[in-house]
């Protein structure tokens, strides 16, 4: 019991004089770099090492999987588009023309043509054109596509890059949505849970289509087609 006091009084000057020590020489972030440290000081080689022996929290990256034909890869899609197109037209044209008849036929007989004297003058017209177009238009469309869909591989390319392809039917009662989507990607765009984006993808074509009641309500007929291409006026 004598010899608790003396232990408690040594523990107490040892962590004091600790204390000190490391105030001299500076704050030390972490256990991993004061063993590191205290043994390169040891060694007297300077320190030189890479994260993966100095992080407790380093974690290695799984080998990318090899994808073979056939093989099903998941595209998110979110396709954003916006124009704005602003155009004004004004355009002036004014002619005058003046056309005068100054000589004049009149059959003589079934075999023979006389000049026909004009006894009230020589008949002319003269007249003045003016045209005028003036016109202003304004357009701003917005179009957004977002959907999930899964492709298979159809081809894989000498340069290890994949060609993709995708179709996606979905019926509900009389509605039907058709996606068909085609691309070419690289095998490093492919991340840990086997989904690509379509922003990654090159040569890419989506079509959507749909059919059914909802379709027909604001489908345009043969006539407006026809209006809309013609610009009868």
């Amino acid at each position: 019991m004598k010899s608790a006091p003396i232990i408690i009084a040594l523990l107490l000057t040892i962590s004091v004089g600790s204390v000190a020590s490391a105030q001299q020489s500076g704050p030390i972030s972490s256990l991993s770099q004061r063993s590191l440290e205290a043994a390169s000081a040891a060694s007297g080689t300077p320190f030189n090492d890479t994260t993966k022996n100095m992080s407790w929290y380093y974690r290695e990256l799984p080998p990318p999987r090899q994808v073979q034909v056939h093989d099903l890869i998941h595209i998110r899609v979110d396709e954003r588009s916006q124009a704005f197109s602003d155009g004004e037209i004004d355009r002036k044209k004014s002619g005058q023309y003046a056309a005068i008849l100054t000589d004049w036929l009149r059959l003589d007989g079934l075999d023979s043509i006389k000049p026909a004297v004009q006894a009230d003058g020589d008949p002319r017209i003269v007249g003045t054109l003016n045209q005028r177009l003036k016109s202003q238009a304004e357009m701003e469309t917005t179009e957004g596509l977002k959907f999930t869909i899964a492709a298979e591989v159809q081809e894989i390319l000498p340069n290890g890059t994949l060609k993709l392809e995708a179709r996606k039917t979905i019926t509900v009662n009389d509605e039907i949505w058709i996606y068909h989507l085609r691309g070419t990607c690289r095998t490093e765009d492919i991340n840990p849970s086997n989904t690509v984006l379509s922003e990654h993808l090159a040569d890419l074509t989506i079509t959507k289509e749909d059919q059914g009641s909802v379709r027909d309500a604001y489908r345009r007929g043969w006539l407006l087609n026809l209006w809309d291409k013609v610009h009868w006026f």
